[in-house]
């Protein structure tokens, strides 16, 4: 799972892949859930999360893809927390030159020769 920090030295936000261990018990009808390890398995910038994102999503991206499913596959295939999806998709829509005119759908701005 993908979270968001601010570096306290520099200020800059960067993304950690954080993988989290828990142990279960089961009692009867009681399920008890607990933490046992955190581990930070990588860390990236935002800019660095997107170029990741935008060659695996190469297949993916269509014109007319709405921006919450693009957001469900942000989720499902990198991790990446629902509160973050929204700043990804908007570098990932500048990295990929679209636009958003009915804040639901993104589009490929078509450019025209000259």
């Amino acid at each position: 799972m993908y979270i968001k920090t601010k570096c306290a030295t520099c200020g800059e936000r960067s993304f950690h892949n954080i993988r989290f261990n828990r142990r279960n018990l089961i009692l009867g009808d009681i399920r008890i859930s607990w933490l046992t390890d955190a581990e930070v398995t990588d860390s990236c910038t935002p800019g660095e999360l997107a170029e990741s994102v935008l060659h695996e999503l190469a297949d993916h991206v269509y014109n007319g893809i709405s921006t919450h499913e693009l957001c469900k596959i942000l989720r499902e295939k990198f991790g990446v927390l629902e509160q973050y999806c929204c700043d990804l998709v908007q570098k990932l829509k500048i990295e990929l030159d679209m636009y958003c005119p009915d804040r639901q759908h993104l589009y490929y701005v078509e450019t025209r020769p000259p």
